[in-house]
């Protein structure tokens, strides 16, 4: 399920947080050159200010409604290279105004937090026209200039430890170099090769010269694809795919060459990485001999899902007399088990509410529980953020009341496949509980 407080954990990890870029007298705040409201609580004696692409080591608080929704004080300062910023406003430009050692609250309007740098369709009501405030300490600054600096320097050491690296390998007896430059270590197997149009159905272990593992899919799940000459993670790997023969299986490593060069993949591969990879091909399969399994297979897949849908019904009947079931179930098929009464109004479709709620199957293993986040659940009723019985359930509620809800799975997640706890057509137990109508 769709949380609406996920937002705010997105636009901290962002650190770009954007306002409207409408001008809006803020009481107490003072409009800066870059037109970004700040109000100073203190200043520090240094004259140095960050630049675009600096390095700055901030503490940040971040409020809404005078209520503490992140801060760095309970982890450590954070430390972020400031690029250009995407909207005029955002904490990056409030940044740009301070000097090392000022401590600076900024306000943002929330609704533009919300449309321009998350994307949404409809500002939630308790947000509109509302402000998100910004409590910054500025630390320290790391000039670019450092950065680069340190930056080629790695890049130069990984990139002799590369070659020192593949020297060895090539010069092993054992190893066999293609024509591209991919060394192969093991080659085992005599069986088809894939031409260009099959389909390949493999797993695959990717390390590091260190041997940290960067992508693996022994134990999870075989990969299944059509080899058509297109690129599968990188040249190295996609060329290996058409030297290896059902059943058979190959230890390679991919020269950072024909993988990700001196660029390297976001966070996870550094420049000048070479990958170690094992990989053992499962089957080749013409395009007609392929089609024909997965027709068997989804075959299979809507035969078992029929068998849980009958089960089904006679899981909950069996639940109802062990446990001594005596309510009459609503005209959509939900049990309503338990109540404990609110007051005030009952909610209707498309008021927006606060809930508390846990999830359980009949055998009384806990699926979800928004207790375990730490907040309730925020969402308008009848807007397709919740599972209907839910809905329906609430639509009997005040504020304050409580109920437990035996449903059936079309009430709740249906054919859908969500582990296995949840597999499809599960009944649900459902604990409900109203704090407020917003």
């Amino acid at each position: 399920m769709k949380r609406v407080i996920g937002f705010i954990v997105a636009v901290t990890c962002a650190v770009l947080f954007a306002s409207c870029g409408e001008e809006s007298p803020y009481p107490g705040f003072e409009k800066m050159d870059n037109g970004v409201y700040m109000k100073f609580y203190s200043k520090g004696d240094s004259e140095v200010m960050p630049r675009l692409r600096d390095e700055v080591t901030i503490e940040m608080v971040q409020y809404f409604n005078d209520s503490m929704l992140f801060s760095t004080a309970e982890d450590r300062p954070m430390s972020i290279v400031l690029t250009e910023p995407d909207f005029k406003g955002d904490v990056v430009d409030g940044l740009l105004m301070m000097h090392v050692g000022d401590s600076a609250r900024l306000v943002v309007p929330a609704d533009s937090v919300l449309t321009i740098l998350l994307g949404m369709e409809e500002v939630p009501e308790e947000y509109t026209g509302k402000s998100i405030y910004y409590d910054l300490k500025l630390i320290s600054v790391r000039p670019y200039e450092e950065l680069e600096a340190r930056r080629k320097a790695l890049i130069d050491s990984l990139r002799m430890e590369e070659e020192t690296y593949l020297e060895a390998l090539r010069n092993d007896p054992k190893s066999t170099l293609t024509e591209s430059g991919l060394i192969v270590m093991d080659k085992k197997g005599k069986g088809k090769v894939a031409q260009l149009g099959d389909y390949v159905s493999f797993d695959f272990t990717i390390c590091n010269a260190k041997g940290d593992t960067i992508m693996n899919s022994f134990g999870v799940e075989p990969v299944e694809m059509q080899y058509d000459g297109e690129e599968f993670i990188c040249q190295g790997v996609t060329e290996a795919l058409g030297m290896l023969p059902k059943g058979g299986s190959m230890h390679f490593v991919v020269p950072s060459s024909l993988a990700f060069d001196s660029v390297g993949y976001e966070q996870y591969i550094l420049p000048y990485t070479s990958m170690d990879v094992v990989m053992k091909m499962n089957d080749v399969m013409d395009k007609a001999t392929f089609e024909k399994r997965q027709a068997a297979q989804e075959a299979a897949r809507r035969a078992e899902l029929e068998r849980l849908k009958k089960a089904e019904s006679k899981m909950i009947a069996d639940y109802i007399k062990a446990n001594g079931i005596k309510e009459e179930p609503t005209d959509s098929g939900i049990y309503i088990l338990d109540r404990e009464e609110g007051e005030g109004s009952l909610a209707q479709w498309g008021d927006r509410v606060s809930v508390h709620y846990v999830l359980r199957n009949l055998k009384g293993e806990q699926i979800e529980s928004s207790y375990d986040y730490g907040q309730p659940m925020i969402f308008t009723i009848g807007g397709g953020e919740m599972i209907f019985a839910i809905d329906e359930a609430l639509m009997t509620m005040a504020p304050g009341a409580k109920v437990t809800l035996l449903t059936p799975s079309d009430r709740a997640f249906g054919e859908i496949d969500l582990g296995p706890s949840l597999p499809p057509y599960t009944p649900l137990i459902i604990d409900l509980e109203l704090l407020e109508i917003k």
